[in-house]
């Protein structure tokens, strides 16, 4: 029986098509663990950013105190930019979550 080369090209397209299908459905099975490492590893990462925040929050209100206490303006000014910067890293996956993200 002769098969002429436009069916040979269609039969070959549709058992490609077919192969792609089978061995990208494979691929899904992993995916399970694959995003619980990554959960996990965010978690890790954002906890480390929440622990540095409270340090520099901490520093900011010790060096905003001292300012105050001295009345430096220019010192004030750098401590309060410390201070929102440590209460961002504290509370920047709280403000994550909350923007949708």
């Amino acid at each position: 029986m002769h098969i002429n080369t436009r069916k040979k090209k269609c039969l070959m397209v549709l058992m490609t098509v077919l192969i792609l299908a089978m061995a990208f459905s494979m691929n899904a099975s992993a995916t399970d663990a694959v995003i619980g490492k990554i959960n996990s590893l965010k978690t890790f990462v954002v906890n480390i950013i929440t622990a540095a925040g409270s340090i520099v929050l901490a520093w900011g209100v010790f060096e905003f105190a001292s300012a105050y206490q001295s009345r430096d303006t220019a010192q004030q000014t750098d401590s309060l930019k410390k201070v929102i910067a440590g209460i961002i890293m504290v509370f920047g996956s709280q403000i994550i979550n909350s923007l949708g993200g």
